[in-house]
């Protein structure tokens, strides 16, 4: 009896021993077969990502269909160089097109024993314009600072007048978004000057007036003959029948306004895809001044860009940077940072692109990011150098760990330059 149990036990562990290692072959097998699962799934993620900045290159380049095909395949060249690719170019106007797809090889290990010794992978992505409905609001800094180093009637060649660069970049974005010769009808551009206050009831040329006849706010149109006309009417303080005299600066009532146009003032797309976009030229200096309010007028500035106490100033303290950050310049600041993230939130779904120009402190490292500690704070350790940065770059709808949409410069003749990039970066988007 013993003999035989004995003998049963060992025939049970055998059977367990080979359940064992078949199980244990199973597992390895499945293993395997999610390793290489898991490479032909990133060899794919791969493809796409550089299939997509192949196609966003290529249609930079329109109308130009040699440049747009060499982009492309350059593009895909330095990131994929064992990919097959293949390039369409669409460059008619409205729908400007440009379609990339690849097809790479990926080896495998463990499908080999099932005889699968490769898999090829595909991707593909088409980028164009045209095609999105895009309402675009530029608002640019109109106070004194732009006016410096210009002419009277603010025409100074050279680069040296910032006023007329940026006017010159306005063009220049209008130009990008509604090419010439194109019936498009999805893209519709607004603009607009702005400084401490909008139509101060009084005759005070140094608050922006957005009422007809002279106007400094451009509704949203497609006409570019009104925008032109729109972009030769705006003038820093100092220029050609503009006070002389400080204005203050409000970046909230600059944003504000921006609202007004892209969601209040008609014009606009009322398609649910509709792409708003904000483009906001300052130096990120807000300075409250409050001899422009009249205290029965909210508009000067109008809520949510008009802090407590409206008709207190803060003091003069020159143009140092090292100086802190004033009580109603913190103030403003904070409201400037809540007008911006109502605008970015789920609900109004703006994308803000920031021209930070000749910023206090002078340009900031690339790689300082979004910090918003301290934005609306005064006091040690909230220099104008470090508000104002932080102020601009935290509007800014960059992607997380970036400044993507964040552009600084000090130099005037860079500005046109900038105003293109952002065209572009707006006007040319991934369709699918």
């Amino acid at each position: 009896m013993k003999k035989l149990l004995l003998r049963f036990h060992q025939q049970e562990n055998a059977q367990v021993l080979w359940i064992f290692a078949l199980l244990a072959f199973i597992l390895i097998g499945l293993m395997g077969l999610a390793t290489d699962i898991g490479r032909i799934y990133v060899a794919r993620a791969e493809l796409g990502r550089s299939v997509d900045a192949a196609a966003l290159a290529g249609a930079k380049q329109l109308p130009d269909i040699v440049a747009a095909d060499a982009k492309a395949r350059s593009f895909i060249t330095q990131n994929e160089p064992n990919a097959n690719v293949n390039v369409e170019v669409y460059p008619n106007v409205p729908a400007q097109q440009v379609e990339v797809r690849a097809v790479k090889t990926v080896n495998t290990v463990f499908l080999r024993a099932l005889g699968v010794g490769s898999v090829a992978v595909r991707n593909q992505a088409t980028a164009g314009f045209g095609v999105i409905p895009v309402d675009a609001y530029l608002t640019i800094d109109a106070t004194g600072s732009m006016h410096n180093g210009c002419n009277a009637a603010e025409t100074s060649t050279g680069g040296v007048c910032p006023i007329k660069e940026a006017k010159d970049g306005a063009t220049a974005f209008i130009n990008t978004l509604l090419v010439t010769g194109s019936t498009n009808t999805n893209t519709v551009v607004g603009l607009g000057a702005f400084r401490g206050c909008y139509n101060l009831p009084r005759n005070n040329t140094r608050c922006v007036d957005a009422t007809a006849p002279n106007s400094l706010i451009t509704n949203l149109t497609s006409n570019k003959t009104t925008l032109t006309a729109g972009v030769s009417a705006i003038h820093a303080i100092g220029g050609p029948g503009q006070d002389t005299s400080g204005s203050g600066t409000n970046i909230c009532q600059a944003l504000k306004k921006a609202q007004d146009v892209l969601f209040n003032y008609g014009g606009g797309h009322t398609a649910s895809n509709t792409q708003r976009v904000i483009v906001i030229l300052s130096d990120g200096d807000n300075v409250y001044n409050a001899d422009q309010v009249n205290a029965s007028s909210p508009q000067s500035p109008e809520s949510p860009c008009r802090p407590t106490s409206p008709s207190t100033n803060d003091g003069d303290v020159g143009t140092s940077c090292l100086n802190n950050t004033q009580t109603q310049e913190a103030k403003v600041d904070l409201m400037s940072h809540n007008m911006a993230t109502t605008l970015k939130n789920a609900t109004n779904n703006v994308e803000i692109f920031v021209i930070a120009w000749s910023v206090c402190g002078g340009i900031q490292s690339s790689s300082t990011l979004c910090n918003t500690t301290g934005i609306g704070s005064t006091g040690t350790g909230h220099p104008d150098s470090t508000a104002d940065h932080r102020l601009l770059k935290c509007i800014a709808s960059s992607s997380p760990g970036t400044n993507d949409h964040y552009f600084e410069t000090a130099t005037a003749s860079e500005l046109p330059g900038i105003f293109q990039q952002i065209a572009q970066q707006v006007s040319f988007r991934l369709i699918k």
